[in-house]
């Protein structure tokens, strides 16, 4: 039986029930009812569907910074999300010529956005290690590899830029900062999660301020609810700091699943 590890330090408040297989359960049918909404819209599925799943990518950036605090071995788990990435990317790509659909474009792949965030941590600690060992080599290796994701989407912008079917291929199955789902906003946040992860209440503070400039940006954008992320602070302050039991990888499973089940039950139901 698997135990209940600890991750973060937790104040042990009464009201912090949640661990962090809690979170994702919530997590995963908070984001099945977004999903709901994205595929049956052609057949009427409600618009307020689409909000619950507003804060979910907040919560999963949340726990994805504490697995990788935690993890025996980073590299394994940043190559899972990157295999999940490519695997996504490459069913993505299937689905959409063999079962094409006008009104949903298939491009759901929370695993790159969550690749890139680790990669990023994975940066920000050979930097921290690279300054406490005085290792200026591996300063310089930090900064390059900061910069190199930017510098591959560029380069492959300047290269290919009077074929952008190309570009656009590439970019689906190589992850970049600027476009991952949620782009740059989410990987900052994910990154923050990790800089902050003694500081609960901070890192609350952080989903309410990105929360509201979202909102700010985008007020006048119609059926934009991207703000409503902000709800995703109770989860992370009903925290226990605990992983819970269970559903390793039932995340892993779950996502691509649902999303092409759903997928393919829409396009069976599109006539009607």
């Amino acid at each position: 039986m698997e135990t209940q590890t600890k991750y973060s330090v937790s104040g042990g408040y009464p009201w912090q029930v949640l661990s962090g297989t809690g979170i994702k359960i919530a997590g995963i049918i908070l984001m099945a009812m977004d999903h709901v909404h994205q595929m049956f819209i052609a057949q009427g599925a409600p618009y307020w569907l689409n909000w619950f799943g507003r804060p979910v990518a907040a919560m999963f950036l949340f726990l994805c910074a504490e697995g990788f605090y935690y993890t025996r071995s980073k590299r394994r788990y940043m190559l899972q999300l990157l295999g999940g990435f490519l695997f996504m990317a490459a069913m993505n790509r299937v689905l959409s010529v063999i079962m094409p659909m006008e009104h949903i474009a298939l491009i759901n792949n929370i695993f790159g956005t969550l690749f890139i965030a680790t990669y990023y941590m994975w940066i920000i600690d050979c930097l921290c290690e690279g300054f406490r060992e005085k290792r200026p080599a591996k300063v310089f290796s930090a900064v390059g590899g900061f910069l190199l994701p930017f510098v591959v989407g560029l380069a492959m912008l300047l290269v290919l830029q009077n074929n952008m079917y190309r570009v656009a291929l590439l970019l689906f199955f190589i992850p970049s900062p600027l476009f991952v789902e949620g782009g740059l906003v989410l990987v900052f946040l994910g990154v923050a999660f990790y800089l902050l992860r003694k500081y609960r209440l901070a890192q609350a503070g952080l989903v309410l301020v990105v929360g509201a400039l979202t909102w700010y940006f985008s007020r006048d954008t119609p059926g934009d609810f991207q703000w409503l992320m902000v709800f995703a602070v109770i989860p992370l302050l009903l925290y226990n700091g605990q992983r819970g039991r269970g559903g390793k990888y039932f995340f892993y499973v779950f996502y691509p699943a649902h999303i092409y089940l759903l997928y393919c039950a829409a396009w069976f139901l599109r006539g009607s």
